[in-house]
């Protein structure tokens, strides 16, 4: 079963696989034009370098990680100077000079809301299928009504006992709803050569953007 505990092992063992260096092309190219200091939540965000291209771009960002050690690593491998303040059971980094926090925690003890937009590069296919379900309607229920999600899903052939875990096309929609549209989809194996290393012949990852 995968738990907190099993997240926070891997970023104590280093075993990351999940993180991205630089930012992520697809965020760049299908992110959608928000009015400036709209906010933006990234759930499971890691040390992602996407969170200072998100700030950059004029955005109110909050990030929400369980990791301290990953939080700390962001913080400090972008030199960032922040205030921190607990509240409850997280604690929240507020960087000085970028419009950008960091919540530090359990992301289902967080409970703000009215956000403007979501971006899930790597948390929906980190949770296992017992709590795939709960991760949606969580995250559903932190964003306005009128909230952009872009989502970003993995569908492959390798071992769905761990993850990132394979989520199929049918699931994806059941899940966020019928406004849910595919934007873009490749086959990793084809232009990675890792996955193929690994023994894939699928690893395909599929860009999603609900719109208001």
């Amino acid at each position: 079963m995968i738990t907190n505990d099993f997240w926070l092992d891997r970023w104590q063992t280093g075993r990351i696989g999940f993180h991205q260096e630089g930012v992520d092309p697809k965020l760049v190219e299908f992110w959608p034009t928000l009015p400036k200091d709209s906010r933006v939540l990234v759930p499971l965000c890691g040390k992602s370098n996407d969170m200072i291209w998100l700030a950059e771009q004029g955005y109110q960002v909050t990030g929400v990680e369980l990791s301290p050690l990953a939080v700390i690593q962001f913080l400090g491998d972008n030199d960032l100077t922040y205030d921190t303040h607990q509240d409850g059971e997280l604690k929240i980094h507020t960087v000085q000079g970028l419009p950008l926090r960091i919540i530090e925690g359990d992301y289902f003890q967080f409970t703000e809301t009215g956000f403007d937009a979501c971006y899930d590069r790597a948390a929906m296919v980190a949770m296992s299928d017992s709590k795939r379900a709960d991760y949606v309607t969580h995250t559903l229920e932190r964003l306005a009504a009128s909230a952009n999600v872009l989502l970003i899903s993995l569908y492959h052939d390798g071992d769905n006992q761990t993850p990132p875990f394979s989520v199929e096309e049918a699931s994806v929609i059941s899940l966020w709803g019928e406004n849910i549209q595919k934007l873009a989809s490749e086959n990793l194996v084809q232009t990675i050569p890792r996955y193929k290393e690994r023994g894939h012949a699928l690893f395909e990852e599929s860009v999603w953007r609900i719109k208001p």
